[in-house]
């Protein structure tokens, strides 16, 4: 019993202990809801105000952008639809208005998006871990309301176009004495196609090259043919680059210089010393395309590594001045101005070779820039190569960029290929 009686106040504080607890527990928390329920109050009032403040904002920016295409249209400009929907006014727009951090931000969202989603934007694909491919070697660029129709040999109005300016140069040049010989680059998605996991190259990209070989055929017009050469020397193409390395650079230099060799007749007596560099990372320009090229390698495609190698002919004096005269004229693409092709190419001619070849040469650009002062040539010329990409063949043609319509008598010959509406970045 008294332990019984010891136990019962006992019993009584602690129940009383516990409920005090409650009630205070209960209590504060019904402050602080009643607290966030009075702070939630005013953060709503003012986020409804933000709300109004931007959609107001937004209902003026595009009062204004209405406005202002009132007054284009009143003033007979027109509205560039197809900018808006391709994206090139919002670039435009970026570029105007270009904030310090702006270039910043969009190679972080750049490094962002391929990281997250293995995405390298519109210009770049990516095949085999690692293998980047330009997006206009694996389907020709569209042009809306412009592309051309196939017939059922293949041809279309393009390479129609490209089929006469061919005409004209050789005819024009065979008129002078000067041999002609085209080297179409194979694309690289052509050539390293083990790399392409996945991706395929469009048949007509194969449609144009074929009909523009067998024009090559049927003009009597000598061309060399690279694709079987580069395919033994794989990889004959940077992985993230669309040109090729040394390995590719090598193996149609040999190709090309039998066959101008065999029109040449002999080979000359230039001999060339060679450089290497330590090998070091190489930024191809498909990591550039894709806005990767100052991220860190762990947000993008690793870079080639590369030992450069350099080329140059033992001579005491220029070119065109105290050296041998000058018998081969190159004009090409930046293939020509990629990996020493045109060193090691007078490498195998034992002579050296008059490279005027451009970046971004596209189809003719190069042959179309020294074809107008061609009267200036040194007499000495007997090879003309014409190189460009396969790619070329099936860039837009821009009428606006032809040469001039109205010939003289002593330009009657001059080929006025269009030249191509949109850059491509080589």
């Amino acid at each position: 019993m008294s332990e019984s009686v010891g136990r019962t106040p006992g019993r009584t504080v602690g129940r009383t202990s516990a409920g005090t607890a409650g009630k205070d527990a209960g209590s504060a928390y019904g402050h602080a809801a009643t607290a966030a329920e009075s702070l939630a109050q005013p953060l709503a009032r003012a986020h409804r105000r933000i709300a109004w403040l931007v959609a107001l904002l937004l209902g003026i920016g595009s009062a204004g952008a209405l406005v202002s295409l009132v007054m284009q249209s009143r003033n007979g400009a027109s509205f560039d639809a197809h900018g808006w929907r391709d994206g090139s006014l919002g670039r435009s727009l970026d570029r105007a208005i270009d904030v310090p951090y702006a270039r910043s931000l969009h190679r972080w969202q750049a490094a962002a998006r391929y990281h997250l989603f293995g995405d390298l934007g519109r210009q770049v694909r990516e095949g085999c871990p690692g293998w980047l491919f330009y997006a206009d070697g694996l389907r020709p660029p569209v042009q809306p309301g412009r592309d051309p129709v196939e017939r059922a040999d293949g041809g279309d109005a393009l390479t129609d176009a490209r089929i006469a300016s061919l005409h004209r140069y050789a005819d024009a040049l065979r008129g002078t004495g000067i041999q002609l010989v085209v080297v179409t680059v194979p694309d690289k998605a052509r050539v390293e196609s083990e790399a392409l996991c996945g991706l395929r190259q469009d048949a007509r990209m194969t449609q144009r090259l074929n009909v523009w070989n067998r024009a090559l055929t049927a003009s009597n017009v000598a061309h060399v043919e690279l694709l079987p050469a580069l395919q033994a020397a794989r990889p004959a193409f940077f992985r993230t680059d669309v040109h090729w390395n040394a390995r590719g650079a090598q193996a149609a230099a040999q190709v090309v210089g039998a066959s101008v060799l065999s029109l040449l007749g002999n080979p000359g007596g230039t001999t060339f010393t060679h450089a290497t560099a330590p090998p070091a990372p190489r930024i191809g320009d498909l990591l550039t395309l894709a806005n990767l090229d100052d991220v860190p390698d762990a947000w993008r495609p690793t870079p080639d590594v590369v030992a450069a190698e350099t080329l140059q002919a033992r001579r005491t004096g220029g070119l065109l001045d105290d050296g041998p005269a000058a018998d081969i004229l190159l004009a090409g693409s930046s293939f020509s101005r990629r990996s020493a092709f045109a060193e090691r190419l007078g490498e195998q001619l034992r002579r050296e070779v008059w490279n005027v070849s451009l970046d971004d040469g596209q189809f003719d650009r190069a042959l179309q820039a020294v074809w107008r002062d061609r009267a200036t040539w040194p007499k000495s010329v007997r090879v003309v190569i014409w190189e460009m990409s396969e790619d070329a063949l099936s860039m837009p043609v821009d009428a606006s960029a032809a040469g001039p319509a109205q010939a003289t008598a002593a330009n009657a010959a001059v080929p006025t290929t269009p030249v191509s509406a949109q850059a491509k970045q080589d």
